[in-house]
């Protein structure tokens, strides 16, 4: 099965302030994959969005979290600094993702990861739960997308809905359905005017890939992710166009707690700064609790 979802976790490659420090680790499969580090203490792993856009849209997130933690973004294949020789099925698939996720947690060595995942990076933190939940010792998911393909029922056309015909004048795809992203228009008139929009995606492919082999899995993910019995977070706007996601979660991960941010799309972090500090809070009180 193909699945063409272009644009459909569309996250921004902003030049940050700050560079990328960090190492490479060896997968199962010997690929090199880059781990981003900032801050000191215990480990918290940001998994991000695309599938398969580069991971720099986090780095304000990255920022505070290194404040109280050592924070950790992974750069999946393909994105950032762990490029592929190629990008097919052989190089790229779930159990791959999860062969590198579970290198880091050797490389940490920790006996359980506190995972965020962000949109995609949700997903992923699911799938990676569903297969080891004894091996997560916190689940926070931000902006995430469904645990099923439910998802491709409401996430486009939510974000469809409210784009303006000026928006839809934008050559480039992601740049014409920017905000669709966003509650406070002027904030995401402002963060699309900073990005440099040729530098949002990774190598090319992977979006196809990664969601195939989502949907491939859906059946056994959803019977396995009743075994995770430890704490659990959803952090979702109520204007995100992936929110309905959160009841999704919630119906497979029962304690999950539900943390809504008022007037806020996918990216809470870029909207107006009432949001960007009802986010952070919920993300401390999250990883505090």
């Amino acid at each position: 099965m193909k699945i063409q979802l272009i644009g459909l976790f569309v996250v921004i490659s902003f030049v940050a302030a700050f560079g990328q420090e960090g190492s490479f680790i060896k997968s199962k499969d010997q690929t090199d994959i880059f781990i981003e580090e900032k801050g000191t203490g215990t480990p918290v792993v940001l998994l991000t969005g695309g599938p398969g856009l580069n991971p720099f849209y986090v780095y304000p997130v990255h920022e505070m979290l290194s404040k109280k933690y050592r924070s950790i973004i992974l750069h999946q294949r393909g994105t950032g600094k762990t490029l592929m020789s190629k990008i097919d099925s052989t190089t790229l698939s779930l159990d791959k993702y999860l062969e590198d996720l579970e290198a880091l947690r050797n490389h940490l060595q920790v006996k359980k990861m506190i995972l965020i995942g962000q949109s995609w990076g949700g997903m992923l933190s699911m799938e990676y739960c569903s297969r080891f939940p004894g091996q997560v010792e916190k689940l926070v998911l931000v902006g995430s997308g469904s645990p099923s393909m439910n998802i491709l029922n409401y996430f486009s056309d939510n974000m469809q809905m409210r784009l303006r015909p000026e928006d839809l004048s934008e050559q480039s795809g992601m740049k014409r359905n920017w905000l669709g992203y966003f509650f406070d228009r002027e904030a995401g008139l402002a963060s699309r005017a900073a990005i440099d929009f040729a530098k949002i995606s990774g190598q090319p492919g992977i979006n196809s890939i990664m969601l195939a082999d989502y949907a491939a899995k859906e059946k056994q993910r959803l019977a396995n992710l009743v075994k995770y019995k430890g704490p659990a977070f959803v952090i979702q706007g109520y204007q995100d166009p992936a929110g309905f996601a959160a009841f999704e979660i919630k119906s497979v991960i029962p304690q999950a707690e539900l943390l809504f941010i008022k007037q806020s799309g996918h990216l809470p972090w870029y909207e107006k700064e009432s949001t960007q500090k009802q986010f952070y809070a919920y993300l401390l009180k999250a990883l505090e609790n």
